[in-house]
């Protein structure tokens, strides 16, 4: 069954947390180390407090991704309003908490806002953030293409929303090349792991709802041992690159990768999956410090929101 929920003032709060802050962070992380890798000054790990990160371009470029990946998650939201009833999660718009109409329009503010604050940086990142909605938001979720619902579609369009996210923070910083190919391999593929751990807890409910998914198709087996060689490569390129962030979360990792791979148990790879986030935001907090109070206040700001409201226990670490 879902939480049942509290009315009153934290109620209020409902159309902030439908955004799903917890997930800003991961492609924050994403983000900021495309952003710290494009500047040579920047790049060495340990160099910290660095006094070249200009504040103000950093705080523009997470509030312009936060607003487009809220917009996108809406979206995503109401249309797997079934598949998320099955798998019990994800109450706040399947349990029909919220109107529709409004999130629609919050939908339409956060993407205004985020093309707004992107266009202040350069028009690079603006551009690239149209893209991040018109792949995440509209490609991903609607018809004719609905990537979504296709097996390899979604692969490669969480790929892709990856890649862009990295690409926003690098183009920020630095003009776009081919070097940002480069950069950017370490944490594709560490990524694309990841992602490839979120489908296996909803296979259950992504059959009843007859959502095709990797996971679906293939089973559990083959979607851990793909993720471990994906794992594996990206740790590859982290080495033969000499990223010394990528090696960190990386090798943080590494055991709750192996034993993913080992016992073959999906609460294994949800916590290969919560850590590996940890471990990759906790990287991006040696160049930037302030990055940790943020994660703090995230974290704790949305567990006081899911106990107050639902007596629900979100966000946590075990592996369910």
């Amino acid at each position: 069954m879902n939480p049942q929920p509290r009315s009153g003032w934290i109620s209020c709060l409902d159309y902030i947390f439908v955004l799903r802050p917890m997930l800003f962070y991961p492609g924050w992380s994403t983000l900021l180390a495309g952003y710290f890798i494009a500047a040579p000054a920047n790049s060495k790990i340990f160099n910290w407090p660095l006094s070249t990160v200009d504040q103000a371009v950093v705080s523009l470029l997470l509030l312009s991704f936060a607003a487009v990946m809220g917009s996108s998650f809406i979206l995503n939201q109401l249309q797997d309003v079934e598949s998320d009833r099955q798998n019990k999660k994800l109450f706040i718009i399947s349990g029909g908490w919220l109107k529709r109409k409004c999130l629609l329009a919050e939908t339409a503010i956060l993407t205004t806002l985020a093309l707004g604050l992107a266009a202040v940086l350069n028009l690079s990142v603006a551009l690239l953030i149209v893209l991040f909605f018109l792949i995440t938001g509209l490609m991903y979720n609607f018809r004719p293409l609905a990537l979504k619902d296709r097996p390899w579609g979604s692969l490669a369009a969480n790929m892709i929303m990856g890649g862009l996210a990295f690409a926003i923070g690098w183009c920020a910083e630095s003009k776009c090349s081919i070097k940002l190919a480069g950069d950017l391999l370490p944490y594709l593929f560490f990524n694309t792991a990841l992602y490839l751990f979120t489908t296996l807890p909803d296979i259950e409910g992504d059959i009843q709802a007859d959502k095709k998914t990797l996971a679906v198709i293939y089973g559990k087996t083959i979607i851990i041992r793909a993720a471990f060689i994906l794992y594996l490569l990206g740790f590859a390129c982290a080495v033969i690159s000499g990223d010394e962030l990528a090696l960190v979360f990386n090798i943080l990792s590494l055991p709750f990768f192996i034993s993913s791979v080992i016992f073959l148990r999906v609460a294994d790879t949800l916590r290969a999956t919560k850590f590996g986030i940890l471990f990759f935001a906790l990287g991006i907090c040696l160049h930037w410090p302030l990055y940790f109070l943020l994660m703090i206040t995230g974290f704790y700001a949305t567990k006081f929101y899911f106990h107050r409201r639902f007596n629900f226990n979100y966000p946590n670490f075990s592996g369910n």
